[in-house]
């Protein structure tokens, strides 16, 4: 049994989130969300993401500075 892709989805937009999580949903995909770049640092290494989905502009880190 294979288990569904993961991905985190880091955005504070609260339509963006509900938008993504429906359509990732549809086509499979578990989805966890952070709604700042700290969160999504610290959810990083729990979550092991298939794929990530960053905003750039975030509260308390943006979304470049996660990257690094």
């Amino acid at each position: 049994m294979t288990s569904n892709p993961t991905v985190l989805v880091v955005e504070d937009e609260e339509s963006f989130i509900e938008a993504l999580q429906i359509g990732l949903k549809r086509e499979g995909f578990k989805v966890e969300v952070a709604r700042d770049g700290m969160q999504a640092l610290e959810m990083f290494d729990r979550v092991n993401p298939d794929l990530i989905l960053l905003d750039v502009m975030l509260p308390k880190m943006s979304g470049i500075d996660v990257c690094r």
